[in-house]
């Protein structure tokens, strides 16, 4: 039977409630709104404890177990995780988890997903929604109880992120087809929620928040400084008819200030394709100074291995079809490029792993790569990670027909995975992936074979700054003129004779040895090679760290 796994800090049967985090809170509202069961896992590592929240317990359908018998591999994530009934796959992640949930049970509530059932299907490390949904609202809403009032007549600024959720229902709607459907007159103009015409999972997750903000500041000052989210949370209230769950949150009344402002915030939505973010002008990779910058980087002396990558290629045809490149659909145009590419990674793997060692395929896809090293090493236990609900589905059906039983898979962001492993993997991982990727093997001190891509994707988040190593920083190596070096790392071509080729793969080799150079400042021997053939992808680099 499927289940979904959430953290408390205690269960109080006597009055009735459960003693957890925001998060939680909000994620037991769902589950009661949906009349969902769910498990409770009593937790010793809560982050947030000194914002602790209760939730009634009244006709919640529930059951409780000790953090120790989670099964894995929802014990290799962080909570909330919805695990299938197979026992070897977990989807892990707030938003995640939920969606999967109400999947399991969509007959009654699929619309939640909204248009194509998209709702919240990206990462927080690449969506500015849902990063709003999942880590800025509620963050934001947690300050309000760590403020503690010293002078009645002191100003108090009301959280950002409803300042910037009111900046953003007063922006045009961007959905699908919104001008068709506008001149067939199937959509109001003035009607939205807050990413479609019709409510979704967003409005549902972002309620809570809202209806705290209300009781806290009351509707007179919502009325004044929020009007729209006001309005907004009494439409809700009405279409989906959701106000007495709400009651089960329970929190403490905090005393605020009498003089309140509304900070001020960009005027533009929290979409990320909202033009009116971008202003060409800064575009920083447009610099024209690229060999100065080049030239800046040289003088800094970051010394990395150069080695030889001696290929010997995998007889694929003694391999099960299901195993080989070609049985996870690969397209015949690009299936000898990438065989290439796998039996570089394969065969630095093999060097690397030794028995019974937990390797992780991050960023896995239809695991490609996975599947193979667990079919050729069967002590090893491979876990592939992704946040691709499709791509996983096709590794899936590669792991059931080949009967691994060595074999986990986690659809997470990779913020969620915490599991113990001493190999980490990741074939072109696309931008600031390949950094997490980096990051989480840095953290538990685990080898790793990585070969980036997509340089011209990364940006500072959550979780990561760049320049990543202590030697550019200390350098004062700009933010500004590293994104100008990943920037022309995405000009390379497969014509080696040409200049922008040669200046790519010069950039290339700056941003993957700050990497190298990461790592190395925590006591990792690194090494940078090329793929063999490097003919096999324009992203031909490939970095192999072992832990000294």
């Amino acid at each position: 039977m499927s289940s979904l796994f959430v953290n408390i800090i205690d269960l109080d049967k006597t009055n009735g409630h459960i003693v957890c985090s925001l998060q939680t809170s909000i994620v037991l509202f769902v589950c009661r709104y949906i009349k969902a069961p769910v498990i409770l896992v009593v937790s010793t590592n809560i982050e947030d404890k000194h914002n602790i929240f209760k939730f009634s317990i009244n006709d919640l359908s529930y059951t409780v177990i000790l953090e120790n018998d989670l099964p894995r591999p929802a014990a290799d994530c962080l909570l909330p995780v919805f695990q299938s009934d197979n026992g070897y796959y977990c989807t892990a992640g707030f938003c995640s988890s939920l969606r999967m949930l109400i999947k399991s049970i969509q007959k009654n509530w699929i619309w939640l997903l909204g248009f194509r059932q998209s709702c919240l299907s990206a990462c927080a490390e690449v969506s500015s929604w849902t990063k709003y949904c999942e880590v800025q609202l509620q963050a934001s809403i947690k300050t309000f109880f760590d403020y503690q009032i010293s002078d009645e007549n002191a100003t108090y600024e009301i959280p950002i992120q409803l300042a910037r959720f009111e900046c953003h229902l007063s922006q045009p709607l961007q959905i699908h087809n919104i001008n068709k459907r506008l001149n067939e007159k199937s959509l109001h103009p003035t009607q939205r929620f807050a990413d479609e015409d019709n409510p979704t999972l967003s409005d549902v997750l972002i309620l809570p928040n809202i209806y705290i903000a209300y009781e806290l500041l009351g509707e007179n000052t919502m009325n004044t400084f929020l009007p729209l989210t006001l309005k907004w949370y009494k439409s809700i209230l009405e279409r989906l008819d959701i106000g007495s769950y709400l009651e089960n949150i329970i929190f403490d009344r905090v005393k605020l200030p009498k003089n309140l402002i509304l900070p001020e915030v960009p005027f533009y939505s929290l979409y990320k394709c909202d033009l009116r973010r971008y202003n060409p002008r800064a575009k920083t990779y447009v610099k024209q100074n690229v060999q100065e910058i080049i030239q800046a980087f040289d003088t800094l002396n970051i010394n990395i291995d150069l080695s030889s990558n001696n290929l010997c290629p995998i007889d694929w045809d003694e391999l099960p079809y299901e195993v080989r490149p070609s049985g996870g659909d690969i397209p015949d145009k690009r299936l000898i490029r990438k065989t290439q590419q796998l039996e570089n990674l394969i065969q630095s793997t093999l060097n690397v792993v030794k028995d019974g060692d937990v390797v992780v395929d991050f960023c896995c896809g239809s695991g490609h790569l996975g599947i193979v090293i667990a079919y050729l090493v069967p002590n090893l236990t491979v876990i592939l990670v992704d946040n691709k609900e499709e791509s996983l589905r096709r590794a899936r059906e590669r792991v059931e027909k080949l009967d691994l039983k060595n074999i986990m898979i986690v659809h997470s962001n990779l913020d969620y995975f915490k599991a113990n492993f001493q190999v980490g993997l990741c074939l072109h991982g696309c931008g600031v992936a390949t950094d997490l990727v980096l990051e989480k093997c840095l953290q538990q001190n685990a080898a790793f074979v990585v070969c980036p891509c997509c340089y011209g994707g990364v940006q500072d988040n959550h979780i990561l700054e760049y320049p990543r190593s202590q030697a550019l920083r200390q350098a004062n190596f700009s933010f500004e003129d590293y994104l100008v070096l990943c920037h022309c790392a995405d000009q390379t071509h497969f014509d080696p004779n040409c200049t922008k080729t040669q200046q790519g793969y010069t950039c290339m080799a700056a941003v993957d040895k700050d990497r190298a150079s990461r790592a190395m400042e925590v006591g990792y021997n690194v090494t940078l090679s090329k793929l063999e053939p490097p003919t096999c992808t324009p992203k031909n680099n490939m970095l192999i760290g072992i832990p000294s």
